[in-house]
C-alpha cells in the first residue's frame, strides 16, 4: 500500500497536472432526438431523418444549471420571470452556443405536482448567455421545471428543477399525483379528436412501446389530413411517471415506408419546408418507460395554426 504524507499530498495537488482527455471533446455524431444513435461520420438518423450533430455523445454527466426567478418567490396568478444559466460540468465557463433541436435551442416544460397543469414553452437567450421567459402559474403549489437542450459540442441534457410558489400550505406527499389510467381512449379538444391505441396493448418496463394516434375532425368525423408540423414534426409528446422522477421526450416516428431493397422514405423529407407539409391522420410516438407504474403523456398537435394538447394516462407492467 502506498502511503503519502501531508506534504507530499500538497505538492502533488499543486503540481501541474497532465492534461486529461478534453471534457468537451466532440467524440461522435449523434441524433439530437435519439442520442442513442451515433456514427463516426456525418449523416442522418435512420429513425427520424434529422441531421446528426457532432457532440460529446458518451459524456452522460448533467451540465450545471443555475435556476432562479424574479421575484425570488413566485406568486400564483402573477407574472414571474424564469432565468437559467448553463455551464459545463467539468469547468465553470458559461455555455453560450446550443444546437437547434426541433426548431428551438431550448425546450422548457412546466408541470404541477398533481400533473393537471402542463406547459411546453421556449425561453429566449439574452446577450449575456442567460435564458429567460415569463410565466403566470394558475395556483399555489409545487411545480417541476424541466430543461431540454443540447450544448454545441456537448451531450443531450434533460434537467429537472423544483419550484414552490408562495401561499402553498399543502403537504408535498399528500398532494402528489394519483393518476388513474384512462378507460376511454378517444378524446376531443375543440375541433380536433384523437383516438389513441398502444403497441403492445400493455407497455412493459424496459421495452420500447408505441402510442398510436388517429386524428379526426370533431365536427365531421373525417380523418384529418391537414395536420401542420409543430416544432419541425407532426407532433410532440412528453411522458412522465406518476412520481415525477422519470420522463420521456419524444417526437413522431418519421418513417412512412421502409424497403429492404431501397432507401427509407420519410414523412418529413430532409430538404422540405416543414411549414408547407401536411400530415395525418395517423401519428406514432415511441417511448421506453424505465420502470413499472402509472404514467401520463401530454401529446401536442398543430392544425390551422393552433396547438392542441391531449393528456393520456396509462399503466406500465413489470418486466
Amino acid at each position: 500500500m502506498l502511503v503519502t504524507s501531508s506534504l507530499s499530498a500538497a505538492l502533488l495537488q499543486n503540481a501541474p497536472q497532465a492534461p486529461a482527455r478534453s471534457e468537451n471533446e466532440e467524440t461522435a455524431f449523434l441524433c439530437p432526438m435519439h442520442p442513442d444513435f451515433t456514427l463516426d461520420v456525418a449523416g442522418r438518423c435512420p429513425r427520424c431523418g434529422m441531421a446528426l450533430v457532432k457532440a460529446a455523445a458518451y459524456d452522460v454527466r448533467d451540465y450545471k444549471l443555475e435556476f432562479r426567478t424574479v421575484p425570488p418567490v413566485v406568486v400564483a396568478g402573477r407574472k414571474a420571470t424564469l432565468l437559467f444559466r448553463i455551464s459545463h460540468p467539468g469547468f465553470t465557463a458559461l455555455i453560450e452556443k446550443f444546437e437547434v433541436v426541433h426548431d428551438r435551442k431550448y425546450h422548457l416544460f412546466v408541470i404541477s405536482q398533481d400533473m393537471e397543469y402542463f406547459q411546453h414553452i421556449h425561453p429566449n437567450q439574452r446577450p449575456d448567455g442567460t435564458w429567460t421567459i415569463d410565466i403566470t402559474l394558475p395556483k399555489p403549489g409545487y411545480y417541476k421545471i424541466l430543461s431540454d437542450f443540447l450544448p454545441a459540442g456537448g451531450s443531450t441534457q434533460f434537467i429537472a428543477r423544483p419550484m414552490v410558489t408562495a401561499g402553498y400550505t399543502g403537504d408535498l406527499a399528500a398532494d402528489s399525483a394519483h393518476l388513474v389510467p384512462d378507460t376511454i381512449f378517444k378524446k376531443s379538444v375543440e375541433d380536433l379528436t384523437a383516438e389513441v391505441s398502444f403497441d403492445p396493448p400493455t407497455f412493459v418496463a424496459g421495452l420500447y412501446g408505441h402510442l398510436n394516434f388517429h386524428l379526426s375532425d370533431t365536427g365531421t368525423g373525417r380523418p384529418v389530413t391537414d395536420l401542420q408540423t409543430y416544432l419541425g414534426a407532426f407532433g410532440h409528446t412528453l411522458i412522465m411517471s406518476e412520481d415525477m422522477v422519470d420522463y420521456v421526450h419524444s417526437h413522431p416516428i418519421d418513417i412512412s415506408a421502409s424497403d429492404e431493397n431501397g432507401p427509407k422514405q420519410f414523412m418529413l423529407p430532409p430538404d422540405a419546408d416543414p411549414e408547407k407539409l401536411r400530415g395525418g391522420p395517423n401519428v406514432t410516438f415511441e417511448g421506453l418507460m424505465p420502470k413499472p407504474g402509472r404514467y401520463r403523456a401530454w401529446t401536442q398537435f398543430r392544425r390551422n395554426g393552433k396547438v392542441y394538447t391531449f393528456a393520456t394516462t396509462f399503466s406500465v407492467a413489470p418486466e
